[in-house]
């Protein structure tokens, strides 16, 4: 089953929302965002910022000791790198307009005012 880009936003708006409950929210906000990260990097493998947040969640495991100090500001980042991965990555430029001039004609005439 093909999980879209409005899928992993949808989990991820989820996850923002758990926020609202303050220190409650935060581990389930941590988790839907891993999974939203996980099902990004299997239909999105060549994204480099996604690889560098999995190295940010990883690194930030390995140094956590349960407190609750300076290094959990950590995951609030993360938040909203992930969020700004998902968003803002794939979106695809769009030209308001666009033009090829492959055959340009120059035409110059002169209106009769008079008329």
């Amino acid at each position: 089953m093909e999980v879209n880009l409005k899928g992993i936003k949808f989990i991820n708006i989820i996850a923002l929302l758990f926020l609202l409950f303050g220190g409650y929210g935060l581990p389930l906000t941590g988790a839907f965002q891993v999974l939203a990260a996980i099902i990004y990097i299997i239909q999105f493998p060549k994204n480099k910022f996604i690889h560098v947040y999995f190295a940010l969640v990883i690194l930030f495991f390995c140094f956590w000791n349960g407190d609750f100090t300076w290094l959990f500001s950590i995951p609030i980042f993360l938040i909203f790198f992930l969020t700004y991965i998902i968003h803002f990555q794939n979106r695809k430029t769009k030209s308001f307009l666009t033009a090829q001039w492959n055959d340009l004609i120059l035409i110059n005439y002169v209106i009769d005012s008079k008329n």
